[in-house]
């Protein structure tokens, strides 16, 4: 093993370490322990799983209800990293996908909101779920709410893939991002791909 391997070898074990010790701290909050501010010299980085539990009308929740819709429990995840971001020290927060329970303006439109709370706040990502497009890979609502030029004056938005020749909405538009970032003297890249990509047919 080179100088060079090891070196990422070790950043490897200190970021899943890091991760493992934050998951823990995590857990025993969720069973009603208050958790301790972050120790000087740490971060945390923060997942976002399956916000689906959206509530009004033409949902899976409630589907014959006229109420507006809402989602308390995503808004209510965003509000406790916004309210705990300088306590725990969170570098980065990355939704894992299936960001809505159905592929419809009204509930992107909440989600949009919900992720409104920390734009401009801390880094993130967005990966984009089987119930974030069209079961044809279509994820066009997706990029009409997260476009990649809703990122492009962060600096720690890098790129996305702009799409192929299956057309834009195939793929495109921040479908497929990464982001870098700087922490603890760590370099680290990450990757928000979306769920089952397409085969691109290859040009001849």
């Amino acid at each position: 093993m080179n100088s060079i391997t090891s070196t990422y070898f070790v950043r490897s074990i200190l970021c899943w370490g890091m991760l493992f010790w934050l998951g823990n701290r995590l857990i025993h909050s969720a069973h009603g322990e208050t958790l301790t501010v972050a120790p000087d010299g740490s971060f945390s980085f923060v997942l976002i799983p399956d916000t689906q539990a959206y509530r009004g009308s033409g949902t899976k929740s409630q589907p014959d209800s006229q109420a507006p819709v809402t989602n308390e429990i995503f808004a209510s995840h965003t509000q406790w990293i916004a309210e705990n971001m300088d306590r725990q020290r969170i570098a980065f927060v990355s939704h894992v996908g299936d960001i809505v329970d159905k592929d419809i303006d009204e509930q992107w439109s909440v989600a949009r909101a919900c992720m409104d709370q920390l734009h401009g706040r801390v880094p993130y990502g967005i990966s984009v779920g089987n119930h974030d497009m069209t079961s044809q890979g279509d994820s066009t609502l997706f990029q009409k709410y997260f476009p990649a030029n809703r990122f492009e004056s962060c600096e720690w938005y890098a790129g996305c893939f702009r799409g192929s020749s299956l057309g834009p909405h195939i793929s495109g538009n921040n479908a497929n991002s990464y982001q870098l970032l700087s922490v603890a003297g760590l370099d680290i890249v990450f990757l928000h791909l979306e769920c089952n990509a397409p085969e691109i047919p290859r040009k001849h």
